[in-house]
């Protein structure tokens, strides 16, 4: 259980952030969730596994529900396909408590969330992105 003064903490970051941070958010969470989970599970900590996976599935529920397909609607189909499938692997590592299924996902979290660190790093700073939006 989290205390009230992170929990109030987390509130006012998630609205206060751009939507490109609150992508980035969810992927950080996801990759500690990924961390968590493939540890438990060769700990041998199969409960605590089962937190992390259901939270690491929710995350990638939340990603695939934020997909904007009027902005780019070839990539968003491209990444929902692949949420998709993160999201199966994440049950069938759950189902059989298989970390080497989790560091999969998790392989395939780590460039996404590379990407969207760096558009919103340009973002912030001023890059293309930034002048293409002002």
């Amino acid at each position: 259980m989290q205390p009230a003064g992170y929990n109030a903490y987390q509130r006012i970051q998630t609205q206060t952030s751009s939507p490109g941070q609150l992508v980035v958010m969810l992927y950080n969470a996801l990759a500690n969730d990924l961390q968590r989970a493939a540890t438990a599970l060769t700990d041998g900590g199969e409960e605590r596994a089962h937190g992390s996976l259901v939270r690491a599935q929710d995350i990638v529920m939340e990603l695939m529900a934020s997909l904007d397909k009027t902005q780019g609607e070839e990539l968003a189909t491209q990444l929902a396909d692949l949420y998709q499938y993160m999201y199966n692997r994440l049950v069938e590592a759950n189902v059989k408590k298989d970390a080497a299924i989790v560091r999969e996902v998790a392989s395939l979290v780590a460039p996404l969330r590379e990407a969207w660190v760096k558009v919103v790093s340009e973002n912030s700073a001023g890059g293309p992105l930034a002048q293409a939006a002002g």
